[in-house]
């Protein structure tokens, strides 16, 4: 396992740059080339290591000629993702120390035992063409192992320096001196929760029933539903608790959950839910008359807290994950797949033949023409606004700044607490909606979200807006392919193949950019709105809300019209 490692130097304008005033050093440790700062200095590869077990049995009862139950068990364990040489560097959420390197840096379950149950029933009363089906079963897995590796790659020095450093700084001397409980360092590793736990649980659930139609084509229609368990879910710890004030320069002093030893820290854990329920309707015919034709069309809706594995955002609310409860991001309510493929009526294995002309046969026939349709409704968006930890209020006129305020010598702000507890550095907050002004704009204006819908929330309060509450702009492609194969010898042929790739050049946009501008202004005459005024389109920020991406840039999936000759040759 490797990290590597880099030092970024951030200048606030160009005259701080001439001048190497950096207002910003980010130093981020090489993992395997650089001493760890936790274990003696060990320099040498990092190595995860895990074990998973699994077991499985599952039988077939014809109870009935036309009736079938199928049963199964399973037996899973994965063990926690570990260090081969004990380094793992984690914090215990609940105390603010750091746990043993050859600690579990999570629980695992060793109890999982997952049931599957089935039933096929074919009544004779409808001509052994009808088929219902039905089933359930549980099915868990650890997750994505990027979700599990953060202990390891905790062991660098990371630091971030806002005063007192130029460039270059002394990577080796800043390696003998680092000191993770450095409040001037603010490290800010990537922990695990007090009591998080694998695996995630799903428990799955169908029911359908297929008729065969006369053409001899087949039409389905199920019910499939799910409930996720257990899920991956992030937040934040070393909580803030309190602000004061420097009297001196009326800057905030912050106390956090853990004192200075750490800065804010990004923690993954479990708990997460989500349900998902959808119909399915679908037609499918095989390859009859030189026709093989299918398409299907289903309604779904996937929400909860959290999507699980690595699509888990950081929640809002430090102190509750009820507040996510939201669409999920991979929530198409309507999805629909045409596809079909044509062996075109000409040529000498077909119905329709040129005269006996093998030239002809061999050019103009045995041809086939296959399209490919896909639709879906389009995907949420989750709006966010950028919000700082604390803010400065003047008690005077009740103006909050994102900077203290000092008049005539004299300090006229007192600092206090924006997000409670706490979540500047994750940036996942959520603004309020405006009441009576509609999220979307005309898209011939060049964006799709309104800025003005949106207001900066009061301090102290999370905005009102759900997560993934909007939604962008739907999906539609139509592919195209045509095709031949040359006969050449009894093992030989050449095929030809033309594709076109979304053959209308329908226009597919990507999700628009949702994060707003911070709003506030940092001082009396900087521009800005006040909590609870809604945001312009410079305040939001000029790419918010934008058409600037389609889905896909590449050959295939949500490009622009693309053409592709190929030629193969099988021998």
């Amino acid at each position: 396992m490797d990290s590597t490692g880099g030092i970024v130097y951030t200048f606030t304008n160009v005259q701080n740059f001439l001048a190497n005033v950096p207002s910003q050093v980010q130093y981020t440790g090489d993992l395997n080339a650089s001493p760890s700062p936790f274990h003696d200095g060990f320099i040498g590869q990092r190595l995860g290591t895990q074990y998973f077990l699994g077991a499985y049995a599952q039988d077939e009862w014809r109870i009935r000629p036309n009736f079938t139950m199928s049963v199964g068990l399973r037996y899973d364990y994965f063990s926690p993702l570990k260090e081969a040489h004990d380094l793992l560097v984690n914090v215990d959420t609940v105390t603010g120390l750091r746990t043993p390197g050859n600690a579990d840096p999570y629980r695992a379950e060793k109890l999982d035992f997952d049931p599957r149950l089935a039933f096929t029933w074919s009544p004779r009363a409808l001509g052994n063409r009808t088929v219902f089906r039905i089933g359930a079963g549980y099915y868990r897995g650890p997750g994505q192992s990027e979700d599990q590796n953060q202990p390891i790659l905790n062991d660098i020095a990371n630091q971030t320096f806002s005063t007192g450093v130029a460039y270059p700084i002394d990577r080796p001397a800043l390696l003998k001196t680092f000191n993770p409980n450095d409040p001037n360092g603010l490290w800010q590793p990537r922990v695990y929760a007090h009591g998080y736990t694998i695996p995630e649980n799903v428990l799955s659930y169908s029911a359908s029933v297929q008729h065969a139609l006369p053409d001899g084509s087949t039409l389905t229609a199920a019910y499939v539903g799910s409930q996720g368990r257990n899920l991956f879910q992030r937040t934040i710890s070393n909580l803030i608790t309190g602000v004061t004030m420097d009297p001196r320069t009326g800057a905030a002093i912050i106390q956090r959950q853990f004192g200075d030893r750490y800065a804010e820290m990004d923690v993954k854990t479990s708990g997460g839910s989500s349900t998902y329920n959808a119909l399915s309707l679908s037609w499918n015919r095989r390859l009859s008359r030189g026709l093989n034709a299918s398409a299907s069309y289903t309604w779904g809706h996937s929400i909860g807290t959290s999507a699980g594995s690595n699509e888990a955002t950081t929640a809002e609310n430090n102190f509750s994950f009820a507040q996510e409860r939201g669409d999920n991001s991979s929530d198409e309510r309507h999805v629909v797949a045409v596809n079909a493929i044509w062996q075109i009526p000409a040529g000498e294995n077909r119905r329709f033949r040129f005269g006996g002309n093998r030239f002809l046969d061999a050019v103009l026939g045995d041809w086939q023409i296959a399209g490919f349709q896909n639709y879906h409704s389009a995907l949420p968006i989750n709006v966010q606004v950028s919000r700082n930890n604390v803010l400065y209020l003047n008690p005077q006129n009740g103006a909050y700044y994102t900077n203290p305020v000092i008049s005539n010598g004299q300090v006229v702000t007192v600092p206090v607490i924006n997000l409670p507890g706490g979540g500047q550095s994750r940036g996942t907050q959520r603004p309020d909606l405006v009441p009576g002004v509609n999220p979307y704009l005309d898209t011939a204006s060049g964006y799709v979200l309104n800025p003005a819908a949106f207001a900066v929330p009061a301090p102290g309060k999370f905005g009102n807006l759900a997560r993934n509450a909007l939604r962008g702009l739907g999906f539609s492609q139509l592919d195209v392919a045509l095709s031949k194969d040359f006969v050449l010898t009894e093992r030989s042929r050449f095929t030809l193949r033309w594709d076109v790739y979304n053959i209308f050049n329908h226009p597919n946009f990507a999700n628009p950019p949702s994060v707003l501008g911070g709003g506030l202004p940092s001082s009396p005459t900087a521009a800005g709105i006040q909590p609870g005024q809604p945001f312009t389109q410079v305040l939001g920020g000029t790419a918010f809300g934008g058409l600037n991406n389609t889905v896909g840039k590449l050959v295939n999936f949500g490009t622009a019209r693309q053409m592709q000759l190929s030629a193969r040759f099988t021998f």
